[in-house]
This record gives structure tokens, C-alpha cells and sequence, in this order.
């Protein structure tokens, strides 16, 4: 059985060991070509997914008593994926002709399908890719249709044609404005996916960050796991985010309330950045410098606010903002499976970390419909949002309002009245805490890996 292990020390960040713990070359340089392609936090991603194929195909009967290879022969390599996809994954498979007339395999996910499909076809994609680059394994790659290019070139000799017929001439290239674009964009792949429908899911209840807080107080939560669970609810970051932010993050506001930060896809480039209230800075400020239960009290530098001003910038970028009892950094998984969902749990809640982004959204397009002055207006403070929340499709959406002053726009309109209002409900809660009614569950829905879920929930539409 194969396992990725991360290895920064031997010179490659991830290497794949096998059960006799010596490295499986082939698996592992692919590993490494992976990290000039993807972020660090998606290697791992990817090579799960290929390793639990791998793994599986070692153990399936079907694939031993026929003896296929992963780097055998194209049809022995697309039966195991087969196989596995119907077999492994539970995912229902349909070998039709798409409009084109090349047939192709049909890959529709399940109630029990428990792998990410998408990612799975992508990684396997790359794997034939680098090792045919590598003149290790002969073309064509198993992933593709050998057919699209045939079918592609004929059907641009039909455009051409077409264009010839009516205009007199060949096509101009479609940057010139002279010729709309042809619509050609065919899928190479053999396995496609099909889309699946989902409705996003919106959090509409104001009192439920203050249910989740009181389920983490309840539960033993210290201050540092209030501090994340406040980031999420008030900057609308991602859980992977907040966890990764630094103290070089945080000294772009004096360490005050803003936060830089990476995005989705960005390849751990500070892009976005996070705004909390005056009172999250305050707990952050504290956990950091509490030297009995705070992150100074599991520092192995000790280090303090204090000493955060007298550093330079390589050095900040070094000092992660949470850490665990041992001092090395808090992961999202950790921060889940022991802190979040137990917690939550014990509470009768169930909604991943996620649907604290989620509720943000829905808050703030609340609180810009119920203060916009006239339709120009609301428009406008929807496209700072989507600029705060960098969100790439649903800019180009709202392209026609951009604004250079959208980002600091949202942070004095919109922000405040989003903190001040949590923090009036908070302080009433404290008062009564009979205010906080039952809270119901929340389901998580399975998301089209199609569908960027964040515009879904900002346009309202789903798939």
C-alpha cells in the first residue's frame, strides 16, 4: 500500500513510500512536478486521490485476476479507472456519443460517492501527461479522447468554410472585434463529468454565530479557538485562510483589526484581506500575548506583541497566529474534528466551518438591501463585496460597476453595520441568554464541482 509523506527535509516536499517504506519513484517525481503547477495546500489533494486509486486497483479482484497495470496498455489503464469509479466510488457511468458523435464515458456521482471525482480525472490527466513528457510511458494518454482532434479540426475546416461562403474571406482572429468568437471548445476527456444541481444553502438566522459560540463555550473552547470561529463569522474567510494567517498578515494593520490574506487558488499570495470588529482584535491582541493559556504560553520563542514590533518582514512571515499545545501550527483538520464539530455537535448543530462564510454572505447582502438608498446603490455595494470577497467570476459579472473605492467602500459601510450589529445582539444575548431560541440543523449540500458555490450564493441561482 502506498502513503504520501511530506519530507521538506530530503529536498522534495512529498514523497510516496510503500508498505517496505522505500519511496515508489514514479509516484513521488510526479509528487514534485505537481508542486510547480498547483499551491502546496493542493498537492496532498490531488495525490490522495490518485493514492487511494492506486491503492485500490493493488486489492481489487476484478483488476488482479485480469492482471491490468495502472502503466499497462490505454485499455487496461481506462478498465481499472472504470472499475474503480463504479466499483470503489459508486459513481454510475454512461458510455454514450456526446454532440459530436465521439462517444465517451458519462461519470454521474451518487448519494455514496465519497471521492472528488473531478479532481480524480484532473490528477490522473497530469500523471499520463508528465510521464508521456517523460518518453516513460507511450502515447496516447489514457485520460483522452483520441477522436477530439479529428473532430475539432473538421469542425474549424466547416467554420472557415462557412465564413469563406459569406463574408469572402478566411475568419479574423476573434481579439480583433471584427468576428465573433466561433463557440469551437470541445472536451479532449474520455471520462466526463456530469454537473449536478445544487441550491445554496443560506444561513438567515442573526443569533446563530452567537449559538455557535456559546456550543464552543459550553464545550471548553479557549480563546483561541473563539478567536477563529469571530474571524470566520465577521471576515468571511475560509477556515484554511484564517488558520494560515501570520503576524507579517497581521502588522499591515499595526495589528489592529485587518488581516492579509491568501485566496483560493492564489498560490499563497497575500490577495484579499480579512476585517474584523474592534473587539476580535482585542481577543486576538489577548491570546497572543497570554502567557498561561494563550499562544504565548506554547511559543517555543515566547514571543509577545511586543516583540512583533521589532521584527523585520522575513521574520514576521514566519510566526503563524495560531498555534497548538505543542507550538506548531493549527491545521483545519485539527481545528474541525477537534474543536468545531464536537462542539457543535454536542450542541445539535451540524454545519461545517464553511457555513460561517456562508451566513457572512447572507448577512451582508441583507444589510445592503435593507440600507441601500436605491437600486444604483445596492448594486454597487454588491460589486464591493465581490471585490472584498475576491471573488474572480462573479467580478467579471459586475465588471460594468467596478469602482476604485469598492474595497474601502464596503469596509466603512458595509462592515460596520455588519459589526455593530452582531455586537448589539451579542450583548443581548449576554443579558438574556434566553433570547438564543432552538436552533435547528443545518444540512450540508453536496456542491456541482462545477459551480463556484460563493457566486451561487451571491447571485441567488444554483446550477
Amino acid at each position: 500500500m502506498l502513503k504520501l509523506v511530506s519530507t521538506p527535509d530530503l529536498g522534495h516536499q512529498y514523497q510516496v513510500v510503500r508498505d517496505d517504506g522505500l519511496p515508489d519513484i514514479t509516484l513521488s517525481l510526479f509528487a514534485s512536478e505537481l508542486m510547480k503547477s498547483l499551491s502546496p495546500a493542493s498537492v496532498p489533494v490531488y495525490m490522495r486521490e490518485v493514492l487511494a486509486l492506486f491503492n485500490w486497483a493493488l486489492s481489487d479482484a476484478t483488476v488482479q485476476r485480469h492482471q491490468w497495470k495502472m502503466l499497462g496498455h490505454i485499455v487496461e489503464v481506462r478498465n481499472i479507472i472504470r472499475e474503480y469509479l463504479t466499483v470503489g466510488a459508486k459513481c454510475k457511468l454512461t458510455y454514450r456519443a456526446d454532440r459530436t458523435g465521439v462517444k465517451v464515458t458519462y461519470v454521474s456521482e451518487t448519494q455514496e460517492t465519497r471521492i472528488n471525482v473531478r479532481i480524480l480525472l484532473a490528477a490522473l490527466r497530469r500523471f499520463y501527461d508528465h510521464r508521456i513528457s517523460a518518453k516513460i510511458y507511450p502515447p496516447p494518454n489514457p485520460l483522452l479522447h483520441a477522436e477530439v482532434d479529428r473532430v475539432t479540426q473538421e469542425l474549424r475546416n466547416r467554420y472557415r468554410r462557412a465564413i469563406n461562403e459569406m463574408e469572402g474571406r478566411d475568419p479574423i482572429p476573434a481579439v480583433s472585434g471584427v468576428d465573433a468568437l466561433s463557440g469551437i471548445r470541445l472536451s479532449a476527456n474520455f471520462f466526463r463529468c456530469v454537473e449536478r444541481e445544487w441550491v445554496p444553502k443560506t444561513i438567515d438566522d442573526p443569533d446563530f454565530p452567537h449559538l455557535v459560540y456559546k456550543a464552543g463555550k459550553e464545550y471548553g473552547w479557549c480563546l483561541r479557538e473563539l478567536c477563529v470561529a469571530r474571524m470566520l463569522f465577521e471576515g468571511g474567510g475560509r477556515i484554511s485562510e484564517v488558520l494560515d494567517l501570520t503576524a507579517l498578515d497581521w502588522s499591515t494593520s499595526q495589528f489592529l483589526n485587518q488581516f492579509q490574506a491568501r485566496n483560493k487558488g492564489s498560490f499563497g499570495v497575500r490577495t484579499k484581506r480579512f476585517v474584523v470588529s474592534s473587539a476580535t482584535a482585542k481577543l486576538v491582541r489577548r491570546y497572543f500575548d497570554d502567557d498561561a493559556n494563550g499562544r504565548r504560553a506554547h511559543d517555543r520563542q515566547r514571543l509577545c506583541l511586543t516583540d512583533l514590533t521589532k521584527m523585520d518582514t522575513a521574520d514576521l512571515a514566519g510566526v503563524r497566529l495560531f498555534l497548538t499545545t505543542r507550538g506548531d501550527p493549527v491545521t483545519q483538520r485539527m481545528f474541525r474534528s477537534d474543536y468545531w464539530n464536537p462542539a457543535l455537535r454536542a450542541a445539535g448543530i451540524v454545519a461545517p466551518p464553511h457555513i460561517a462564510r456562508h451566513w457572512f454572505v447572507t448577512n451582508a447582502l441583507r444589510t445592503i438591501e435593507r440600507t441601500a438608498r436605491d437600486q444604483n446603490e445596492m448594486v454597487r455595494r454588491k460589486a464591493e463585496l465581490v471585490q472584498y470577497m475576491a471573488w474572480k467570476t462573479a467580478e467579471r459579472t459586475l465588471r460594468a460597476y467596478e469602482h476604485v473605492v469598492r474595497d474601502s467602500d464596503f469596509i466603512d459601510t458595509t462592515l460596520k453595520s455588519i459589526h455593530k450589529a452582531m455586537r448589539q445582539r451579542e450583548q443581548q444575548v449576554q443579558r438574556d441568554p434566553s433570547l438564543l431560541a432552538q436552533f435547528g440543523t443545518v444540512e450540508s449540500r453536496e456542491v456541482s464541482k462545477g459551480l463556484d458555490e460563493d457566486v451561487a450564493i451571491l447571485t441567488g441561482v444554483s446550477a
